[in-house]
């Protein structure tokens, strides 16, 4: 689903406070710009790449039952599965906004690479959630350390170093 422009003018209409958009998973071209281009005519501070994939079904073959208990076993795919579709999320939109719009990267964050992945396709910070619900608090020390060292065995000072720096072929 594209992106509403009715919708987000009357959010505008409501006051001075920050804008931010959690965006869907695009996957073709136009869409990223068709998007990028409605959120380039209002004062959008921050988008979120990407949700989760809706309405996926996980089998247990063992049980013969829907791993997600609600709604008949649908559900969003995310973590692991989803990385590459929010690394390209975040790498499109880098490419077609403004960087006065911060993105935030979303999907199979799990390691520091994970995260400096993000970084490099462009992302200005990571969401990390199926790590937590998996590992616990702990687990975003761990992470952060694991970006710090990385960054630093490859001669990177700060975030800003890095921050959609992805090399091309």
């Amino acid at each position: 689903m594209l992106l509403d422009s009715q919708a987000l003018a009357a959010i505008c209409q409501l006051g001075n406070k920050p804008i931010g958009i959690k965006l869907a998973p695009y996957f073709d071209m136009s869409h990223f710009i068709a998007v990028a281009n409605i959120i380039k005519k209002y004062p959008v501070q921050f988008i979120t790449c990407i949700n989760s994939i809706g309405n996926t079904l996980v089998i247990d073959p063992h049980t013969e039952q829907p791993i997600i208990k609600p709604r008949g076993g649908f559900g969003g795919l995310c973590g692991d599965d989803i990385k590459p579709i929010g690394l390209a999320n975040v790498r499109a939109f880098r490419q077609l906004l403004d960087d006065n719009v911060q993105i935030i990267g979303v999907g199979g964050i799990k390691t520091g690479i994970d995260a400096f992945e993000y970084l490099l396709a462009g992302a200005d910070a990571v969401q990390i959630a199926t790590c937590f619900e998996k590992q616990g608090p702990d687990c975003f020390a761990r992470i952060e350390q694991e970006l710090s060292d990385f960054m630093q065995a490859k001669g990177y000072r700060e975030l800003a170093d890095a921050k959609g720096k992805l090399k091309p072929l």
